[in-house]
């Protein structure tokens, strides 16, 4: 993945060729994310932290970057295991959500959700959600803020409650909010079913 994010860098000065090999501990969440992996805040922060201190112990100074061989170490360490199964996604609506009159899946409100989202776990403002929803629902540059500068969210809430309908349900949110392949208790990819 590193390779990959350093491309455009291929045959270009050696100060940048140096800086492909080693990545600043800051861009650990961006690769993380890029392949696949996408961990809270509070765990960037911890493998930020996990890196920086690596070597203190031994030289007494602080490490500020990483390169491939340690990244591969930090992604095994810390990537889940295994990928999100269809049952631990339903388990997850049961829990917030109810079932409907129809007796089918368990759903959750759009504005519930939303309101979960930001208030339990980690803190989000009403803009980072705004944002990550957009994000995720394709109606936002991919990348958002971190990576291309500052986000507007003047006309995200009317763009959200267009795209995500007013319940959601496991299926749904999985396949047309998040964009994953469900995986079933057995391993086996599941595809959506509406």
């Amino acid at each position: 993945m590193i390779l990959f994010y350093c491309l455009p860098a291929k045959g270009s000065t050696p100060w940048i060729q140096e800086r492909c090999r080693h990545h600043p501990i800051s861009e650990i969440s961006f690769v993380m994310r890029a392949m696949g992996h996408y961990p809270s805040e509070q765990e960037v922060e911890d493998m930020m932290n996990e890196v920086k201190f690596s070597k203190y112990v031994d030289t007494g100074k602080y490490v500020d970057s990483i390169d491939l061989g340690d990244f591969i170490k930090l992604y095994v360490n810390h990537r889940p295991a295994f990928g999100l199964s269809l049952s631990q996604l339903h388990r997850a609506f049961e829990v917030l959500g109810m079932q409907d009159e129809t007796g089918g899946l368990p759903s959750i409100d759009r504005g519930e959700l939303l309101d979960l989202l930001q208030t339990k776990g980690e803190h989000l403002t009403e803009s980072e959600l705004a944002e990550y929803i957009t994000t995720l629902l394709g109606l936002n540059p991919e990348g958002g803020s971190s990576e291309l500068g500052s986000y507007e969210d003047e006309g995200s809430a009317e763009l959200i409650e267009e795209y995500l309908p007013g319940r959601l349900n496991a299926e749904h949110f999985s396949a047309e909010v998040l964009g994953f392949g469900l995986l079933s208790a057995d391993g086996q990819e599941v595809t959506s079913q509406e």
